[in-house]
């Protein structure tokens, strides 16, 4: 399923497996002025050229490296002759060679998005240009190690990847760093823009305020899991004080999603002494 949407001169494509009949686990890609901004899952491949039948791509860029962002470029590159495509260059091996971290990959990301392809990919410079906008590119590790965001400073637009996804966010991917993240969110608020584009679908039109309102609630969290953890609660008390039973998806992402990551996340950074 490929469904699309516009904001102005941004479209945006939502991807993403249809099972039953309803979409699972969509990604949100984005096009401007010939530049795709990640090309989706694998499991929507044989639906990219029709989609993008009356949108030319010229260049591609991955915010990261992982499956349901990069599993697309080979369509690009082999159906509609896009031999511009770029990453952070600690992304480019694992996009050229995904072999390198596939075997990690759980049976439900296998399912929602399918095995990514390998697909060639170039280290990404500081700015990238098309005919109309300027973009850059901000490093901003935390959901993993090689994630960037794209700014277009004169629209006020931040393409921002998984840095974002939406305010409350209860939960973490068990490879996320919650000291990285808040670190990467606090380094954004350095720039200036009014719209965030997130790949969960979210379009946020009060950016700079959403952004520290999510820092609010995550270095709310962390004094809470600090006093606790002081205290002598066990993870899993913590993790039941203050968020309560873990979330639907704990079970079939077999752990990779839950709120004990966000608290074990929590007490790493505690227990590195690590800014936040």
């Amino acid at each position: 399923m490929i469904s699309v949407q516009n904001f102005g001169d941004v479209t945006q494509f939502t991807m993403g497996r249809l099972i039953d009949g309803k979409p699972v686990y969509t990604i949100a890609c984005y096009y401007i002025d010939g530049l795709l901004i990640d090309t989706g899952p694998f499991h929507v491949a044989d639906e990219i050229e029709a989609a993008f039948a009356d949108y030319p791509v010229d260049i591609i860029i991955n915010t990261h490296h992982h499956e349901d962002h990069i599993s697309n470029n080979i369509v690009f590159q082999q159906k509609l002759a896009v031999n511009k495509t770029y990453a952070h260059h600690l992304a480019v091996p694992l996009i050229e060679n995904p072999n390198l971290w596939t075997d990690r990959l759980r049976a439900y990301q296998h399912l929602a998005w399918g095995a990514p392809p390998a697909s060639k990919a170039f280290p990404i410079e500081e700015t990238v240009k098309t005919p109309k906008y300027d973009f850059t590119v901000i490093h901003t590790p935390g959901h993993s190690h090689d994630h960037i965001c794209l700014l277009e400073p004169g629209q006020g637009w931040l393409f921002s990847g998984d840095i974002f996804v939406r305010e409350k966010v209860p939960t973490l991917r068990s490879d996320e760093n919650v000291a990285e993240l808040l670190t990467s969110l606090k380094k954004l608020l350095q720039y200036d823009f009014n719209t965030l584009f997130c790949s969960s679908g979210l379009v946020v039109e009060d950016a700079q305020e959403a952004i520290k309102r999510k820092i609010a609630y995550w270095e709310g969290l962390l004094a809470q899991v600090k006093e606790l953890y002081y205290k002598n609660y066990s993870p899993e008390e913590i993790r039941e004080k203050l968020l309560g039973k873990e979330t639907i998806l704990y079970g079939p992402s077999e752990g990779d999603f839950g709120k004990i990551n966000l608290i074990m996340s929590f007490i790493n950074a505690i227990t590195k002494e690590k800014p936040i």
